[in-house]
């Protein structure tokens, strides 16, 4: 049998948002890891991101049994329109299949806008690996938990849900299948070619915002891989030559005491030029972990601010609070870290069953506070964006009842479009928010340095998308 596992492809007006890759797809990869473990016999194949012209060529040659395609919902779209041109191609002998966050959150909306045959609801490996057997014994595979199909009449059905694996059960992700040069890697860095590595599986907290839905599609919430797991597959990827690496954590400091043994089993690999950064909440930084960091070559640190208004971040269950931020930041500092802060304009959420959000003033305070904070020497970098209601997210489900989805059914759902309507708030003024957000962004990466210039067309791609935006003039 022979199993394509494909990234959604660029198509022209799509294009300029992804002139360079950051990364492959590590869950793809893991997927791909897992089969070949489990079922030696099966081909797998990964297309990585490329023209769908390139990508319909190169299905068509390989005429595979199954092919498959992850994507989120801002990639709905082009996934949707390339699953019905690879129908097109290759006929019913192929059996279609999607996963990812959206297809786990929207199963019905996919059958109804694709041929897709089935949908994989959360964590892959399992499910895939029983379903891709059950056809090679002969069977359909709809006895297999985690999946979703298209039944008689045309009606959907979901199995029972599939319980996590155990990550010590999931091996390293297949890199040998990557070419680096295809990818740009981290958008700053020190160290060259980088990547990205996971520690740990999704996120113990819940956030308006975040949909996470894979992660969220049973319990634990939260994972974390053992430091010899973690260690073998950092000495793969120094041996294959990469220099930097973006740890994926959503927070790598969950839990205090396995962040701290991790680094300690990192340190002792030795590798003196191998550069890291991380995602890390303020409430959990101490003195002891900075110095940890340290010691690894961890030299940025991600951390969500989103506002500067405690309003908005209890809005939101963020669970941090100002004073956090800015004492958490005055730390990394103080022990010669570098911090990135992210932050997200107009966030919206329910309140004694009405309707909440962040106002303008509370946007420009942010602003001001964050240009403080720069002048301070306490944030490096930063970037904003709006909020953006994805399936599976609070905010989702607030924008939907309080009719507060933009109606342009052209909107890309990339974040820094306009992708809420909020009553009393004018997209004029919220545009020229978001300008000043870019504007403060590109200052920080001047002034910071360290930028990977392989991304220097994406850029201007942005920077020309937002002046040009109607509300701006």
């Amino acid at each position: 049998m022979r199993v394509v596992l494909a990234d959604p492809p660029k198509i022209r007006d799509q294009a300029k948002y992804s002139s360079v890759i950051t990364y492959p797809n590590i869950g793809i990869l893991s997927l791909a890891a897992y089969l070949r473990a489990h079922l030696p016999e099966v081909e797998v194949i990964y297309l990585e991101v490329e023209s769908l012209e390139d990508h319909l060529e190169r299905v068509r040659k390989l005429r595979p049994d199954v092919y498959g395609i992850s994507f989120a919902t801002y990639m709905k779209r082009v996934s949707y329109m390339t699953l019905e041109k690879v129908r097109e191609k290759l006929g019913g002998g192929t059996v279609l299949i999607a996963g990812g966050a959206h297809p786990t959150v929207a199963a019905e909306e996919v059958f109804e806008n694709s041929p897709a045959d089935v949908c994989f609801i959360g964590e892959g490996e399992e499910s895939l690996r029983a379903w891709i057997a059950s056809l090679l014994d002969g069977g359909d595979g709809r006895s297999v938990d985690g999946i979703a199909y298209r039944g008689d009449g045309g009606k959907v059905v979901r199995t029972a849900p599939r319980r996590f694996l155990d990550t010590a059960d999931i091996p390293v992700p297949a890199w040998d299948m990557i070419d680096f040069e295809r990818y740009g890697g981290v958008f700053i860095s020190k160290g060259s070619p980088s990547t990205c590595i996971l520690f740990s599986r999704g996120c113990p907290f819940d956030c308006t915002f975040c949909s996470n839905p894979v992660w969220r599609s049973s319990r634990p919430w939260l994972r974390t891989r053992s430091p010899e797991q973690i260690c073998e597959e950092i000495k793969y990827l120094y041996g294959r030559g990469i220099r930097e690496l973006y740890i994926r954590a959503d927070e790598f400091n969950s839990r205090l005491d396995w962040t701290l043994e991790v680094c300690r089993a990192i340190r002792a690999l030795g590798l003196k030029d191998l550069y890291f950064q991380c995602n890390l909440r303020v409430d959990s930084i101490t003195e002891e972990l900075a110095l940890e960091l340290k010691a690894i070559n961890c030299w940025l640190i991600h951390i969500g601010i989103e506002s500067m208004n405690q309003r908005v971040l209890d809005g939101i269950r963020k669970k941090i609070t100002v004073e956090q931020v800015v004492s958490a930041c005055r730390l990394l500092k103080r022990n010669g870290l570098r911090v990135y802060g992210f932050m997200m304009f107009y966030n919206a959420w329910e309140e004694d069953g009405r309707l909440a959000f962040e106002t303008p003033e509370e946007v420009d305070e942010t602003i001001r506070r964050a240009v403080r904070m720069r002048r301070e020497g306490l944030l490096d970098y930063m970037s904003w964006q709006f909020a953006t209601p994805y399936p599976g997210a609070d905010l989702y489900r607030v924008a939907v009842k309080y009719d507060l989805l933009e109606k342009d059914p052209k909107r890309s759902g990339q974040v820094w479009d306009l992708n809420m309507t909020l009553p009393g708030v004018s997209k004029r003024r919220m545009s020229r928010q978001r300008m000043k957000g870019l504007i403060l962004q590109s200052y920080c990466y001047w002034r910071g340095g360290d930028i990977n210039w392989r991304f220097w067309h994406n850029a201007l791609v942005k920077i020309g998308y937002i002046i040009k935006s109607p509300f701006v003039r």
